[in-house]
């Protein structure tokens, strides 16, 4: 896992890249590829047509999501209550009149409106709104016969080397 995944992320493969082919010889060969690159099999899922595991291979971690979740409320609302309240001692202590005549209120405002700003983009963050692509080019092929490699990566360097190795098996197969 990248330094900077692990900040904020609690899963261990939060990269994914994903290839669609036109039958089950096809997808195992790009998965081949994939592991003569170098990625582990076990990071390497296969969705067939009408598959009924198909959630579990897109998000096998379930319980890295629900850490992500916890891990980006926590940081991001406490990061946002020390901002707000940093912010308000600023503008009680040198800001405009308004502020300074009523300091409980500016804490009690600005103490509240940040953290509940940086809890929203928590949310955004944890939601992963980047897999929202894979998930609905896996579910489209499902739906049209069609079968999927899914290479959960747990690198910037293994997405790279997916992605080369599924634009290569797209192109030869």
């Amino acid at each position: 896992m990248s330094e900077h995944d692990g900040a904020v992320l609690g899963e261990n493969y939060s990269h994914k890249i994903s290839a669609e082919f036109d039958s089950q010889v096809a997808a195992e060969r790009s998965a081949e590829a994939l592991e003569s690159l170098g990625i582990p099999l076990a990071q390497i899922r296969i969705i067939q047509p009408n598959d009924p595991g198909m959630g579990s291979k897109l998000e096998p971690e379930a319980q890295g999501i629900a850490r992500s979740m916890v891990k980006a409320h926590v940081r991001f609302g406490l990061i946002g209550l020390v901002v707000g309240l940093a912010v308000a001692g600023l503008l009680v202590s040198v800001g405009p009149a308004l502020t300074r005549s009523s300091p409980l209120m500016t804490f009690i405002a600005f103490g509240f409106f940040f953290p509940v700003l940086a809890l929203l983009f928590a949310g955004a963050v944890s939601l992963r709104p980047d897999h929202d692509l894979v998930i609905e080019k896996a579910r489209m092929a499902k739906d049209e016969g069609r079968w999927t490699v899914v290479a959960h990566c747990d690198s910037l360097e293994q997405q790279t080397l997916a992605k080369t190795a599924m634009d290569n098996s797209v192109q030869t197969l």
